[in-house]
């Protein structure tokens, strides 16, 4: 249809675009959470990680049963990161607090969403978040009286008294790049994985339902984060089995972070 350049939104089409972009050399292509640049190929992703670091700051202030249900669909690389940073963030703030999680095997799954948050809060959660957008999540929090934070879409007036804040992502700071250096004539082939400095990731404003004082932890924790002064993993870092990921000083590599497939000390879960 003339087309110029496309943009693939989804990692589940990652095999078929690698294999139409060879097809049409002439076409720019971007895909999300790819990691294999071509030469007409652009792969991009978000840092969420950073911003689910800031949202755990949020959680673990909130929490009085020190037990906060996560929600998520599948074990990727992806949620497996985001899981841990959340966890981290809650961590920094209250160490006694820990994250259960449950998984949907589904993004779409509207009614198990609702079983594993159900299930979740009459185990002892207090706060619910979830990597999935499901309404039906927001639904039971409300009628239980439990604390959510939400993902991708703020939408305090579905709860407003029990609403925190939402992890956002602005995919509009990597593809405005690359619509500019296409129409510039610059354009090349790239891996972007950006976070909180280029404003690509990072937390709605948050509700007047956080804890006093939880608005300058966020924003502490966000400055030192930008700055490189607070590195989300860094050691001593120790698995769920109290197993050590990473020695103190040290910092986890980019494929360790790509590939990441353990949990951090304090996720209840296992990976299925």
């Amino acid at each position: 249809q003339g087309c110029k350049m496309i943009y693939i939104t989804s990692f589940g089409y990652s095999t078929y675009v690698e294999e139409i972009s060879t097809q049409f050399p002439e076409i720019k292509f971007a895909q999300c959470l790819g990691d294999n640049v071509k030469k007409n190929l652009s792969c991009y992703s978000a840092r969420t990680y950073e911003a689910r670091y800031l949202a755990g700051i949020v959680a673990g202030l909130k929490t009085t049963s020190n037990k906060i249900g996560y929600i998520a669909a599948d074990s990727t690389s992806e949620c497996v990161r985001d899981i841990n940073a959340f966890t981290l963030g809650v961590k920094s703030v209250n160490p006694d607090a820990n994250v259960y999680v449950r998984w949907t095997n589904s993004s779409s799954s509207y009614n198990e969403a609702k079983y594993r948050a159900e299930e979740l809060l009459i185990g002892g959660c207090d706060v619910l978040t979830q990597q999935l957008d499901n309404i039906n999540l927001y639904k039971v929090a409300k009628e239980k009286g439990a604390f959510l934070i939400c993902n991708n879409f703020p939408v305090p007036e579905i709860a407003p008294n029990f609403y925190l804040t939402t992890v956002c992502s602005n995919w509009g700071v990597i593809i405005l790049e690359e619509v500019q250096k296409y129409l510039e004539g610059t354009w090349e082939a790239q891996f972007y994985w950006e976070g909180l400095s280029s404003g690509a990731v990072g937390l709605s404003e948050l509700s007047k339902v956080c804890v006093p004082g939880t608005k300058q932890s966020v924003e502490e924790a966000m400055r030192k984060i930008i700055s490189g002064e607070l590195k989300v993993f860094a050691g001593p870092l120790y698995d769920n089995n109290q197993n050590e990921k990473l020695e103190d000083g040290m910092e986890l590599s980019f494929h360790d972070l790509w590939y990441m497939d353990w949990f951090v000390d304090g996720v209840k879960s296992n990976l299925y």
